[in-house]
């Protein structure tokens, strides 16, 4: 769900988005949009079944690099890792992956405020 807003003067909206991954292949569970910049305040990952190995990413497109956020965050049935408190910014292109070592079911839920830069 999306809430129209004005963030620094200029439009932006509050939204939440969800992934999914079942295989160990790595997951975009979100890219801020062109012309805009997002300011990442909430990350929740969770293990629903076995145990699973977590690598959580942040690809900076401006600088084609990736950040390793959280590497080799093991979490077995029902565990989970949430930063409630977190404050990234990503620019346009940036992306926040996940990528489980071995197949599972990892859910990830994010919520951002992305801001219309102009540009």
């Amino acid at each position: 769900m999306a809430v129209t807003l004005n963030h620094q003067g200029r439009p932006a909206r509050r939204r939440s988005v969800y992934g999914h991954n079942s295989g160990t292949t790595t997951e975009d569970v979100y890219t801020c949009p062109p012309n805009c910049t997002a300011e990442l305040s909430y990350l929740h990952v969770i293990n629903t079944t076995g145990n699973v190995s977590i690598e959580i990413e942040w690809y900076v497109a401006a600088d084609t690099y990736t950040s390793h956020f959280l590497t080799g965050k093991n979490l077995g049935a029902g565990e989970y890792v949430t930063f409630s408190d977190i404050e990234i910014v990503l620019a346009a292109g940036d992306k926040i992956q996940v990528t489980p070592a071995t197949a599972g079911h990892v859910d990830t839920i994010l919520t951002v405020t992305e801001t219309f830069s102009g540009v």
